[in-house]
């Protein structure tokens, strides 16, 4: 059996999983044929092979693209995984000098992540890698595992609960959450307890516009609610508009402190237990052994550390 196995694997044109890779990517055969320098017949004569290899259609024409099947989008990490040690193994020696590199990079984040990291990180990509770009691509916690999968960004940063086996993960921080009002707010005249937190009108931070988020499902737990009188679809507007209005914003910390100084505002702990959330950052573990990727990570971390 073992022999046969190894027969079967010997058959395997990689040629033809370099095509399947460059479809996955592109969802296109033409564009694909361009990534692999063939021929647009050449491809689809590869694609037609690759459906009777794995006896599936792999990829479906419809107006939006090749589309994926089942099969093909569980195949698609495994088959980048193998491509990816293929050429290591080819190209051991492979180096990455920070210094003189001019590797362009694409990154996932929501606006949150974005202020917390990118101001340092830039700062530290100027100092060390002055030829390296980083492209910020703005995800969430919902589309950022979508974005990795469909080669759009190679890391994403945020909070990513329950990352699918096909990624790595690396934990960069603890969150929590604060709550921020304006100078001479009326609900500092007095404790700032449960009941003066639930008379006041409050900002949601939603990116999609949703008037309850996460901070009303924890009070729904104890059968309370607050009153939310404006939804915003940007972390970065919140601190802004606490310090225009008696709103009171309960989002997180590294969003409200940065700005408290900047506007006045006054930060006091929530009169209410809310859990925090973990930040990190996700990959595809075929990612794992590049040296240039792992030195972004690096410098990701480090920026997360010094906010």
């Amino acid at each position: 059996m073992l022999i046969m196995q190894r027969l079967n694997l010997a058959a395997v044109d990689l040629n033809l999983l370099v095509v399947f890779d460059a479809i996955m990517a592109e969802r296109s055969v033409t564009r694909a044929a361009e990534c692999v320098r063939l021929t647009q017949p050449a491809v689809s004569h590869a694609l037609s092979r690759l459906r009777t290899l794995f006896r599936d259609p792999l990829f479906v024409r419809t107006p939006a693209g090749m589309e994926p099947t089942p099969l093909a989008l569980g195949l698609g990490p495994r088959i980048a995984a193998v491509l990816h040690e293929v050429g290591a193994i080819l190209a051991p020696d492979q180096t990455f000098d920070p210094g003189t590199s001019d590797r362009i990079f694409s990154v996932g984040m929501s606006d949150y992540a974005a202020s917390v990291f990118l101001p340092a990180l830039a700062r530290r990509i100027q100092q060390l890698a002055p030829g390296v770009t980083v492209v910020s691509r703005h995800t969430n916690h919902a589309e950022g595992i979508g974005l990795l999968d469909a080669g759009d960004a190679e890391l994403v940063v945020g909070n990513f609960p329950d990352p699918p086996q096909r990624l790595q993960s690396e934990l960069l921080f603890h969150e929590v959450f604060l709550c921020a009002l304006r100078a001479g707010h009326p609900a500092l005249a007095g404790t700032f307890d449960l009941d003066a937190y639930l008379r006041c009108s409050h900002l949601n931070v939603s990116l999609r516009g949703e008037p309850v988020g996460y901070v009303d499902r924890v009070l729904a737990r104890s059968r309370r609610r607050r009153k939310v009188t404006l939804v915003a679809g940007h972390f970065l507007v919140a601190p802004d508009l606490v310090a225009a209005t008696d709103l009171v914003a309960t989002e997180p910390a590294r969003v409200l402190s940065p700005a408290a100084g900047r506007l006045g505002l006054k930060l006091r702990d929530v009169p209410f237990r809310v859990p925090g959330f973990a930040v990190v950052q996700m990959w595809p573990r075929r990612l794992d052994t590049d040296r240039g990727h792992a030195w972004l990570r690096s410098q990701v971390k480090a920026a997360g550390t010094s906010a």
